[in-house]
């Protein structure tokens, strides 16, 4: 309240109330204003409502502000010194505390405006005062209840809330500051603030003036008459209903957090789960850049390796190019000279043996010739030694004196591994297998196969190694028979000597062919003698027109010589002549319509500068004897395959398999022919399997053509196709496939047969472990070995599979097939995984070796049992002993 009326000064006022009835009029017509201004609106601020135009009241602007309520509050107190009884002394009371609590509304209020207003003692009473507690009349309706009804006390204040009334000699006015103010008098001014603030609501509405937390609990342990107790009691359920609201709130944030949190999570798994896939994709990129660089680096230096062996084998391929025709010019030279010398050497012997000339006078090569051409001549009874002039017999002794008619006591023969690989003789077919007589003859690095009905070889078969063949004259030397053949199966020696007959003796074995090796070392006339005696056995010649012979033969056995694979220092040389069924002998002598040869030879790689299997090379020409035009070698040649339909020859497989590869048969290769020949393996045909293990075992046949054999084998072992089989067939297969040498298995050029291989046999042991397919012990022992062989066994390493796009249950089929040949997958051990989309791989740790083999050998597998290529890739983050699968369709 303001000093004026906390210190008892009276201004120009009204005059002061001298009875209750002055107090009630006063305080109805505070009513008056206070419900008119009200009016207005009363969900409007009092401040709002101070400029609103409804009644008298406010046009006389006499609303009771905060200054007519302490006006009033300060009369009506000091009425207390008039008033006497008791109930009008508790009415005038009632009456002060409703407008003290209402003061207390009012914008502008003081400290002093809160504390309650007692009434002044009665002055003529001896001091009475009001001494119960009062209620507090909190709205309008009570305190006209108040008034109206003078003789009761509507509300009873609890005792522990009464507040004594102090003189007006102790507190002046009446109005004290809370530092004067005992506890209790506190908690009645607190009283009067709820009460005031309860009336603010109830006459609003508004939430605003309920209480909460510690207020409510103080308010909550007054003395509460109803309007109090309302008050309370709405403020606790709002503030019930506000906690409430506040753990709705709270629980919905916590949700809220919570699904926050769940897609925090979830999106930092994705998070992490995407960088682990982008690390992975980083690391596996960087390893494939690594492996792509690393595969640049080694593609480059095979490149370069490959250019330099291209160009060294060029170079090399030139050089023996020019060898060859060099080495043919020679020999072309050395021929045309050695006829110029023989036929000076001719002349010059019919001078010494006249006399006519000195053998003193002759240049010491010419004197050498003469002599080893005079004693050719004595040894083969031409000319009788004692005829020749002294001089000439005393020169010829020391080459008569040897003993050059006598075989060597080892007759080398033609040797079939003289190439580098073995090329056996040919063998003889037909009528004429019946004809030929056994054994073959050997010589000098050569032999013969003698033929009866002819009287003539069937065939010859020379060694030539031109790095050590020597340029020996050849003389004249006496045709003599073999004694270890009957004369009956050796041409006759008339069949040449006569004068009239156009043909002579050709040779099978050329004396330039075999004058190579150790028998032919030292003096050069003792072994150009030599060389005479051992090419001039009569199973060694043959009839041929001596046209042809000039035009045709010679042509072709110098060709041969220095032309066929100029690379190769060692050849092979197959001869021989061809019979009509129709032919008939002239005058009694068996004379060929045609003759043939053939060459091979093999080039290692170190010569090519490759590396790889050595390279073999096959001519074959057939040349008839009424032949006529200018000599071309090509016009001559023909496949070994026609070769052998017109001699009635098989020649060995590597000579048929190489040739084959250059001209192809109407079935393809000699490979791809017998490979066509393995289904009728469902007979009980031994001869075809012992054919078919002979070929796989043949080592110097090309590898890459017997993969075609084993490739038909393999299919043939397939479940689908030897379940059909006969016993005998079943057999057959396997004790074949057993044929195949187990380093072939393990090349890695063979890795997808040898896959297929695996999966044939892993299927047929399981297909017989469930009783669906029948064998008997000895094929059970054939799968057995073959299973060892083909390493179906426990592996070393653990195998994971990762799969998309294909039902679980394929995936798990699949996983099954690789279990049977031994992997080491977990059942279960497959995975779904999106990452695997559009793979099919096998991961591996590429510093492991044998985890790389593996690794491979598990892409072939997969590759037969999936019918998909699968690859093997390095990835650096696979563990040791450890292999993914990684797979899709």
């Amino acid at each position: 309240m303001s000093d004026e009326l906390a210190t008892g000064t009276e201004t120009e006022t009204p005059a002061d109330f001298i009875s209750l009835s002055d107090i009630r009029i006063a305080h109805l017509e505070l009513m008056r204003i206070a419900s008119s201004n009200e009016a207005v609106d009363p969900s409007m601020s009092r401040s709002d409502k101070a400029g609103a135009e409804t009644t008298e009241a406010s046009i006389d602007n006499t609303a009771p502000d905060a200054q007519a309520i302490r006006d009033f509050l300060a009369k009506a107190r000091r009425a207390g010194s008039t008033i006497a009884r008791e109930s009008d002394r508790r009415a005038a009371q009632r009456i002060l505390d409703y407008w003290s609590a209402e003061l207390v509304t009012r914008p502008g209020i003081t400290s002093a405006d809160v504390s309650p207003v007692r009434l002044a003692s009665f002055a003529g009473g001896g001091g009475l005062e009001t001494t119960e507690p009062i209620a507090v009349a909190v709205d309008s309706e009570s305190a006209s209840r108040e008034i109206n009804d003078s003789g009761t006390v509507a509300i009873a204040v609890p005792e522990s809330m009464a507040v004594a009334t102090k003189d007006g000699a102790e507190s002046g006015d009446g109005f004290a500051s809370d530092d004067e103010l005992s506890s209790d008098e506190l908690t009645e001014r607190f009283r009067i603030r709820v009460a005031a603030q309860a009336r603010q609501w109830k006459n609003t509405g508004y939430p605003g003036y309920l209480l909460r937390g510690e207020a409510l609990k103080e308010a909550a342990e007054l003395p509460q008459g109803p309007d109090i107790a309302e008050f309370v009691e709405a403020s606790a359920k709002a503030e019930t209903d506000s906690q409430k609201q506040r753990d709705r709130s709270k629980n919905i944030l916590i949700a809220l957090f919570a699904i926050l949190a769940a897609i925090l999570g979830a999106t930092t798994y994705f998070a992490y789960v995407q960088r682990n896939d982008a690390v992975d994709a980083r690391k596996d990129a960087e390893t494939t850049a690594s492996e792509v660089a690393k595969l640049n680096g080694k593609l480059s230096t095979a490149l370069e390796k490959t250019e330099d062996a291209r160009q060294r084998a060029e170079a090399a391929l030139a050089v023996a190019e020019k060898k060859a025709e060099d080495a043919a010019k020679t020999l072309a030279e050395q021929q045309a000279t050695q006829a110029t010398l023989r036929s000076a050497i001719l002349l010059v012997v019919e001078q010494l043996k006249l006399g006519s000339v000195s053998l003193d006078k002759l240049a010491p090569d010419l004197r050498q010739g003469v002599l080893v051409e005079l004693a050719g001549q004595v040894k083969s009874g031409e000319v009788a030694l004692d005829q020749l002039p002294a001089p000439l017999r005393a020169a010829l002794e020391p080459l008569l004196g040897k003993d050059i008619d006598k075989q060597p006591n080892v007759l080398s023969g033609y040797k079939v591994d003289f190439i580098g690989a073995t090329i056996g003789l040919p063998r003889i077919t037909d009528d004429l297998a019946n004809d030929a007589v056994a054994p073959p003859l050997d010589y000098i690095n050569y032999s013969l196969v003698m033929g009866r009905t002819h009287r003539m070889a069937i065939y010859s078969a020379v060694n030539l190694d031109r790095s050590q063949r020597l340029p020996l004259q050849f003389t004249a030397s006496r045709l003599k028979p073999d004694s270890r053949l009957s004369v009956d199966y050796q041409p006759r020696p008339n069949w040449y000597f006569r004068a009239d007959r156009p043909w002579l003796a050709a040779r099978f074995a050329s004396a330039s062919d075999i004058a190579w090796g150790p028998e032919f070392a030292g003096d050069p006339a003792t072994a150009a003698l030599k060389l005479a005696q051992y090419a001039s056995f009569l199973p060694n010649t043959m009839p041929q027109p001596r046209t042809f012979y000039g035009s045709r033969w010679v042509p072709l056995e110098n060709w041969v010589r220095s032309q066929h694979n100029p690379l190769a220092n060692r050849v092979t040389i197959f001869s021989g002549p061809v019979f009509r069924p129709a032919d008939q002998p002239v005058d009694g002598v068996p004379v060929p319509y045609a003759y043939w040869k053939l060459a091979v030879s093999s080039v290692s790689a170190a010569v090519k500068g490759e590396v790889r299997e050595p390279e073999f090379e096959v001519d074959a020409f057939f040349i008839p004897a009424d032949a006529t035009g200018a000599f071309n070698v090509e016009q001559y040649r023909l496949p070994v395959a026609e070769l052998e339909r017109l001699t009635s020859l098989n020649f060995d497989p590597l000579i048929e398999w190489t040739d084959s590869l250059k001209n192809r048969g109407p079935n393809g290769t000699a490979a791809d022919e017998l490979a066509a020949r393995v289904k009728l393996l469902d007979g009980a045909n031994d001869a075809l399997r012992g054919d078919l293990i002979a070929v796989l075992e043949d080592a110097d046949l090309p590898v890459v053509e017997r993969q075609k054999v084993v490739a038909a084998l393999v299919e043939m072992a397939g479940l689908q196709s030897i379940s059909g089989l006969t016993p005998a067939g079943r057999r057959n297969v396997l004790e074949t496939l057993l044929g195949v040498p187990p380093e072939l298995w393990e090349r890695p050029d063979w890795l997808a047969v040898f896959a297929g291989a695996r999966r044939a046999v892993a299927d047929l042991a399981l297909s017989a472990a469930d009783g669906q397919t029948v064998v008997g012990e000895q094929d059970r022992n054939a799968l057995n070995t073959l299973k060892d062989r083909l390493r179906i066994q426990q592996s070393p390493q653990t195998v994971y599979v990762q799969f998309a796009g294909m039902a679980r249950e394929d995936a798990g089929a699949l996983s099954a097939k690789m279990r049977a040949l031994g992997w080491g997958i977990p059942n279960p051990g497959e995975e779904r995984v999106a990452a695997a989309a559009g793979k099919n791989e096998v991961r591996y740790n590429p510093y492991n070796d044998a985890d790389r083999g593996a690794a491979e050998l598990l892409a072939a597998d997969l590759t037969v049992a999936a019918g998909r290529l699968v690859t093997a890739r390095a990835v650096p983050i696979i563990k040791a002993n450890t292999l993914e699968i990684w797979t899709s369709i």
